[in-house]
């Protein structure tokens, strides 16, 4: 049987995706923290020995996963050389918002198990498995990296739209190009079920509503869009002029243009083996 090819990530690792991936990680780290928070909350009698963070791009959600935990060590896990060499290099640089001592980061495929990491006491993903096409086999791969009691925390869209016609019509070229390779950008709705389908057990599954800054969201939006656009299949279907018109009102948004408000949901899940 033929190995399964790698994901297709549609936002890119180049400097520019990175630096959406910073604005990202300034935006939505206040839901992040408090899901941690409530999910993972300090415990004297339990402390977190050691924390994985996949997925982790240049190291943002690594930090953070490290401060909001407690964790003795945290080990980020990515496929991106490029990122990588960002986390490293904000480490050794010390601009890692004074994180620096007990987190390393391991070059991997986060759907190729098993994982070159030592067994985890909470094991996190955000935002990562809406770029998979094989979502239950990840959560069993993500499974198989947890200590024993262990939990796997999960943070992910499960809604996204605007009335605003600008937004509106990107979360809709997104969306179906997600679809095209496979993956979903809503995923964050159906958390509890995947992980009952990979053979886990729900310890916590929500669904909780979440209002970012429009034009916060916007800025990330052209970022991506200026990435995305150059997909085959992209540029197979949609008129450039049409990408080019939505460019520019996303950047319009982004200075400031007054505009309906963003409405997004975030499914969150705490999964046990």
């Amino acid at each position: 049987m033929n190995e399964r090819a790698a994901d297709v990530y549609t936002f890119g690792t180049t400097p520019d995706a990175a630096h959406r991936l910073a604005l990202l990680a300034d935006l939505f780290a206040p839901p992040t923290r408090d899901l941690l928070a409530r999910c993972v909350p300090p415990d004297a009698a339990r402390p977190v020995r050691h924390a994985v963070d996949l997925g982790c791009g240049p190291g943002h959600t690594t930090r953070l996963l490290h401060t909001a935990t407690g964790a003795a060590r945290t080990t980020g896990v990515e496929r991106s050389a490029d990122f990588l060499a960002l986390a490293r290099r904000d480490l050794s640089d010390g601009v890692s918002d004074g994180v620096s001592d007990g987190v390393t980061y391991v070059e991997a495929d986060v759907t190729r198990a098993p994982l070159p990491v030592d067994p985890a006491d909470v094991v996190h993903a955000r935002f990562l498995l809406t770029h998979l096409a094989a979502p239950v086999e990840a959560l069993r791969t993500w499974a198989g990296a947890l200590a024993a009691g262990g939990r796997l925390v999960l943070h992910e869209v499960a809604a996204l739209d605007s009335a605003d016609p600008v937004l509106h019509r990107y979360y809709g070229l997104v969306a179906d190009l997600q679809r095209h390779h496979g993956q979903a950008l809503d995923i964050g709705d159906r958390l509890a079920a995947l992980g009952e389908a990979a053979g886990l057990t729900v310890a916590h599954a929500a669904v909780v509503a979440w209002q970012p800054d429009a034009a916060r969201m916007a800025a990330l939006h052209v970022i991506n869009l200026r990435t995305w656009r150059h997909d085959p299949y992209v540029a197979g279907a949609t008129d450039p002029a049409d990408l080019d018109a939505l460019d520019a009102g996303l950047v319009e948004i982004a200075r400031g243009r007054p505009c309906a408000p963003v409405e997004q949901s975030l499914g969150e899940a705490v999964l046990t083996v």
